[in-house]
Formats: C-alpha cells, sequence, structure tokens
C-alpha cells in the first residue's frame, strides 16, 4: 500500500489530504485536515498577498507537513488556487513557501482548472454528456463535454465574492436580482449552451451546489444523508431559492446548511445557479462533492496504469472499495454467478434490466457488514452501504442494494426501515428485493470456498420444483450443500421447491 499527500492553496483554506493508493490504481482517502485562512483577503487594494498572510500561510504548512514527514509520505503534489496568479507577487510568496517549508505548489491555470473538473466528473459518474457547473468565488466555470470528451468551456470571470462586493448596497432580494440580470447577459452569449443534446446530465460541483442539495434535502426530509449524485430538481430549487430570497442576511445564516459566515456569498452563488436553470438546465442538477483535487489525482493515480479512460466507474467504485476493505468474498465471482442465477430465473422473477446494477451492488458488498463484526453481519449490510460511497449508481440504486444485501435471510427484511425510503423506493420494490435477496444468498454460497468450483448453472424447471444444475471444475459438495440452506427462502419467495446438482 502506498500514500500520497495532496496540499491544496485554496482561497479561504489550506487542505492537506493523504491519500492510499495501489499500483494498479485505485485510491481512498485516509485523512483530510482543512485550516482556514483567507490568503488573498485584502488583495484586491493593491494586488499583493500581505507578509502577515504569507508568514501565516507558511506556518500552517509548517504543521501539516511534520504529519506527512511523521508518516514517511515521500510522494506529494502541490497546487494553488488560480487566483493566486492574480496576485502581483505571487511568485515571492510560492518561493518563500518552497525555501521554507521545501514544497513547491504549482498555480493551476484556468485551462487546468476545466481538465481536472472534468476528470472528476468522468471518474465518479456513468454518464457520457453533460454540463459542469462550478460556482466559485471570483469565477464561475462551465463545461460542456460530449461522449466524455470536452467539447467546450467557459470561466466567466464573476463568482460569490466579486458579484457581492457590486451589489452589497442592495438588500437580499435586489442582490439576487441584481446577480441574476448580469449572468443571465453573460450566459446567452455562449451559443454551444443552446444546442446541448437531449440526453445531457447537469452536474453541479463545489459548496453552492452542496449547500443547495443539503437545503434541498432537508425540506423534503430526504431520507439518505448522501450529497454525492443528490439530484436538485428544478421544483425543490424553486422552494429553496424562494426561500433564501425572502430572508434577511441575519435570519439566512441561522438556516441549516449554510455556514454564517459564507451566508450573503452563498445567497449569491444560489443567484448564479437561477440562471443556469432558467438558461440551460433541464430538470435537475446532480450535485458533486468531488472537485478538481478529485480529478487531479484520479489522473494521476490511474495514469499510472496505462490503462484506457475509464469506462465502468460502478465496477470501479466497487472494486476499490473491496481492495480497502476487503471481506472473504471474491466480488468478481460471487456477481458472476449472481448474473447467471439471475438469468437462469428470469422466468420466475421477471424482473426488468435496471435491477442488474442493483444486483452488482448487493453481490459486491454482500459481506460488507462484517466489517462492523460478524454477528448480523447482514443486517450491519444496510448501514455499511450506505454509507461507503459508491460512485456510478443513483441514490435509488444504492438504497435498493442495502436492502437487498441485508435481507439475504428474508425474514429479516425490514418493512419499518422501509417505509422510511418510501420517497425513493416503490412497494413493487419489495417483490424485487426479496427475489433479488435469495439469488445473492445463493450466489455467496456457491462460492463460499472461494475456489470458483462453480463455472456455469443451467435451471429446469419441473411443475413445483426448480432444479439447478451446476458445471463445476473441481469437487463443490460443500459450495452445494450450502447452497441448499436456501430452500426454505426460494420457496416463500419464489413459490417453488428447490434441488441443487
Amino acid at each position: 500500500m502506498n500514500k500520497l499527500a495532496v496540499f491544496q492553496l485554496d482561497i479561504n483554506d489550506i487542505k492537506l489530504t493523504i491519500y492510499n493508493y495501489t499500483q494498479n490504481g485505485y485510491f481512498s482517502i485516509e485523512e483530510q485536515i482543512k485550516e482556514p485562512i483567507k490568503i488573498t483577503q485584502d488583495m484586491s487594494r493593491d494586488g499583493y498577498i500581505k507578509p502577515s498572510r504569507i508568514q501565516e500561510t507558511i506556518a500552517i504548512l509548517k504543521n501539516l507537513k511534520k504529519i506527512v514527514d511523521a508518516q514517511k509520505i515521500d510522494s506529494h503534489i502541490c497546487y494553488a488556487d488560480p487566483i493566486i496568479a492574480t496576485a502581483r507577487n505571487q511568485i515571492a510568496f510560492l518561493d518563500e513557501v518552497y525555501k521554507t517549508v521545501s514544497l513547491y505548489f504549482r498555480v493551476l491555470s484556468h485551462e487546468e482548472q476545466m481538465a481536472a473538473l472534468h476528470s472528476a466528473v468522468l471518474y465518479s459518474f456513468a454518464m457520457t454528456r453533460g454540463v459542469i457547473i462550478k460556482i466559485g468565488d471570483y469565477s464561475t466555470e462551465i463545461i460542456k463535454f460530449n461522449r466524455r470528451v470536452l467539447n467546450a468551456s467557459v470561466s466567466l470571470p464573476y463568482g460569490m465574492v466579486n458579484l457581492l462586493e457590486q451589489v452589497e448596497k442592495y438588500p437580499m432580494d435586489k442582490r439576487m436580482d441584481k446577480v441574476e440580470e448580469l449572468i443571465t447577459k453573460e450566459i446567452k452569449k455562449l451559443d454551444w449552451l443552446k444546442s446541448l443534446d437531449a440526453d445531457s446530465e447537469f452536474i453541479g460541483v463545489g459548496e453552492v451546489f452542496e449547500a443547495l442539495g443539503k437545503l434541498a434535502r432537508k425540506s423534503t426530509h430526504y431520507p439518505l444523508d448522501y450529497a454525492h449524485n443528490y439530484e436538485i430538481t428544478e421544483d425543490n430549487f424553486k422552494s429553496v431559492y424562494k426561500l433564501i430570497r425572502g430572508l434577511d442576511l441575519d435570519k439566512a445564516k441561522k438556516l441549516k446548511g449554510v455556514s454564517e459566515k459564507r451566508a450573503d456569498l452563498l445567497a449569491i452563488g444560489f443567484a448564479i445557479a437561477k440562471v443556469a436553470f432558467n438558461e440551460f438546465v433541464r430538470n435537475n442538477i446532480k450535485v458533486s462533492t468531488n472537485g478538481e483535487m478529485y480529478g487531479i489525482v484520479a489522473k494521476t493515480l490511474l495514469g499510472q496504469t496505462g490503462e484506457k479512460p475509464l469506462l465502468d466507474i460502478l465496477g470501479y467504485s466497487l472494486s476499490a472499495i473491496n481492495e480497502f476493505y476487503p471481506t472473504n468474498v471474491n466480488a468478481d465471482s460471487n456477481y458472476a454467478i449472481a448474473i447467471i442465477l439471475y438469468k437462469q430465473l428470469k422466468v420466475l422473477h421477471k424482473l426488468t434490466r435496471p435491477y442488474v446494477k442493483v444486483l452488482r451492488i448487493a453481490a459486491s458488498l454482500c459481506m460488507a457488514g462484517k466489517r462492523i463484526g460478524y454477528e448480523n453481519y447482514t443486517k450491519n449490510n444496510f448501514p455499511v452501504i450506505l454509507n461507503c460511497g459508491i460512485y456510478g449508481a443513483t441514490h435509488r440504486e444504492i438504497v435498493l442494494a442495502a436492502f437487498v444485501a441485508a435481507s439475504q435471510n428474508i425474514d429479516d427484511f425490514s418493512l419499518s426501515e422501509w417505509v422510511r425510503y418510501k420517497d425513493l423506493v416503490s412497494d413493487e420494490d419489495i417483490d424485487a428485493i426479496k427475489k433479488m435477496a435469495v439469488i445473492i444468498k445463493m450466489s455467496t454460497m456457491l462460492n463460499i470456498t472461494n475456489a470458483n468450483s462453480v463455472k456455469d448453472i443451467t435451471c429446469d424447471i419441473l411443475g413445483d420444483t426448480v432444479i439447478l444444475k451446476t458445471e463445476v471444475e473441481r469437487d463443490a459438495t460443500l459450495e452445494i450443500s450450502q447452497a441448499m440452506s436456501c430452500a426454505s427462502d426460494f420457496r416463500k419467495v419464489y413459490g417453488k421447491n428447490l434441488q441443487i446438482l
């Protein structure tokens, strides 16, 4: 196992993130520390980063570097926000940091920032075309990609801070009107936003969209406390936006999900998001919790493998989870057997294709609860799957997979827990969950030795009996015996007796 340290100089903080990674490109965050500091505060007066800010930055970096040195991490990346490039003393500032702390920071260009944002989305969403929006302090980035290739991008020189400086003399609602007018004019100049494909998706990156998502989840009593890939619908956005517009600053600061120090700035960000909904976003925006840093790290570490661009986001995500938090299941083999059973039993379960992704997640993480403890591990699967950060799947698919993996013993299916997620699932899904849960339990038993003994399965249905004939490479007596323990649940769910040969 290797470690990579990433130092990040942002406008409002200095961040250290330590990643564990493997030679085949899997990576996971081990630790993240953030220290608040406004490096560019007061810089607008004369264009210089103040000596006091430089010394404060160096002091923070020295302490963060102690952590890296203590862990003997010899691989690190250091980069700074593009706004640092606007400082008249940026070279002297970065030279002083290098001489004092031995950390060389490279300031990202806007083009590099765009590429990193694009990579972050490609490595954490299963989509081929769309528009990425990031609303920052001094700029707003908009990126269009098609067939996973970046087609067009723009960095508008308007963000929360510099727009607030222009409109802060107005009351809250008037500020937002002024911002909408200005940004709308800029957006209308972008012809490439007028010809988006009908199936384009929209991704919002950064604190504006994370705050919007949090407020939307609070207002709708959303059952899942998970920000990434949360979909902010247009209706949800309108209700949140209406609420913010009607509040004065003091009341806005008291809203859960809005930082007290950033309430006035976030209101400006919401106004920019409003223009996006008005001008080119269709129906919803998906929240991404992965920004430039994730894109840089993903491209750096995955680039070392020499493989083609990552296309199977869900598969990579599940493999990474099992790489860093292993259980005694071979996830790929388990899913291979599960999908064989799924196909062979299709005439009985009659489930549609969208459930295959749910089956894949459940098969890969069917023993994830063992990370908490062996006792009741199938029940423990539920919270673990909901909180392990799966990419390439919707919230609905993750919730369904959690129920499948937790219901491998059919009597463990919890209707009271189910009711909590009624806005994400339907009553028709209950039958599907139980059918898939039996398949997952059988596949686990048929792979219990991790010896890949069972290579194929064929199914015969004779009256009230289902006969599964296994094709094996070596003795599979134990596997078949264990799989037959599922006969009782199979009868409850499928209404037929089970025989495995």
